[in-house]
């Protein structure tokens, strides 16, 4: 059901049933990381979002989709060394769009330009419907 409520965009319900889940079964990794990267991606409960990744964590530490939701969380809280080290360890166990477009913003943050167009055009290459992911590129032009 929190597949179907995040499809919706219908965040309550999405939270919700995400808690369910992890009352019903507190090892359920993949609830955990999804709860706890819904309140990064909402700027929302970043300390229990944390808890709930590294939860996930310990139970598949090489993860690489909960190493982003990790290192994402780490940028928005503006930790942007842990969140290089975080998502370039992701990137080692899977090679996603997300965790690529993630790296290009932390590479921007750094003001390391040459690696942000790397990891979009990395990103893009592996999902090229990404318009967002196209407008950073462009915005690099004049840099």
């Amino acid at each position: 059901m929190g597949a179907v409520y995040n499809e919706l965009k219908n965040n309550a319900l999405l939270e919700k049933e995400l808690k369910k889940a992890i009352a019903l079964k507190p090892d359920y990794a993949e609830a955990l990381n999804f709860l706890g990267y819904v309140y990064v991606e909402n700027n929302k409960n970043l300390f229990e979002a944390e808890n709930l990744i590294k939860r996930a964590l310990k139970i598949e530490p090489e993860n690489g989709a909960y190493l982003d939701s990790l290192g994402w969380l780490y940028y928005k809280r503006g930790k942007i060394k842990e969140a290089q080290e975080t998502l370039e360890r992701a990137a080692s166990f899977i090679s996603d769009p997300v965790v690529f477009d993630h790296l290009g913003d932390v590479f921007l943050k750094l003001k390391d330009i040459s690696n942000a167009r790397i990891n979009w055009q990395e990103s893009l290459k592996l999902n090229p419907k990404q318009e967002n992911v196209g407008k950073k590129i462009e915005s690099l032009k004049n840099k």
